[in-house]
């Protein structure tokens, strides 16, 4: 094999690895929710206390492909009909809910009663209705050089407004002389 040959092998191989380790390190954390109780707000509703369980299953039919995301129930006590001066007390009434992820990553709620029927019920999404997400942080490539015909591989990472990097290429001084690497470090400002 060639000294550029290999020079060019070995540039690959260190940018795979470097790309490799930038989306390694680049993914987010698992969040392991534990259990909470539940807590009344002054307003008078209710944080719903929490209590995973890997197996729970939803009490109604869900669409086929989707995954149970978040299974709850839910009583809530009307607050009762006036009838002729007297305050006629409404039996107390269950919702089950299940949050499910669908095929296409989107999420659904799904409703239902054992005590009645579901007259009305609106999923209002936030989180995605919020701005689009964040652009990558993380940037690799290969460079080449038409006039020497050289290649090169770079990788570069954005934290907040400062963009670092890093270059390896080889290089020459004509088309045909003798190669050598060349390695440069990247600092940016982002605008």
């Amino acid at each position: 094999m060639k000294t550029g040959h290999a020079i060019t092998v070995c540039a690959l191989l260190l940018g795979g690895a470097c790309a490799g380790l930038g989306w390694w390190f680049g993914q987010p954390a698992k969040v392991v929710e534990s259990a909470a109780p539940a807590e009344t707000q002054p307003d008078g509703s209710i944080i719903v206390e929490r209590r995973p369980d890997a197996k729970a299953r939803p009490k109604h039919q869900t669409p086929k492909g989707a995954t149970v995301e978040r299974t709850g129930e839910f009583t809530v006590q009307g607050t009762g009909l006036k009838m002729d001066g007297v305050l006629m007390p409404c039996p107390p009434v269950t919702i089950d809910t299940t949050l499910i992820r669908n095929p296409d990553g989107s999420k659904r709620v799904i409703v239902s009663s054992p005590d009645g029927e579901i007259t009305r019920a609106v999923d209002i999404p936030v989180e995605t209705a919020a701005p689009p997400p964040e652009p990558p942080q993380w940037a690799a490539g290969v460079s080449y050089n038409p006039v020497k015909q050289t290649p090169g591989l770079w990788i570069e990472r954005d934290i907040w407004r400062v963009r670092l990097g890093a270059e390896i290429n080889q290089t020459r001084q004509v088309i045909s002389g003798p190669t050598g690497i060349e390695a440069r470090l990247r600092v940016g400002w982002t605008f």
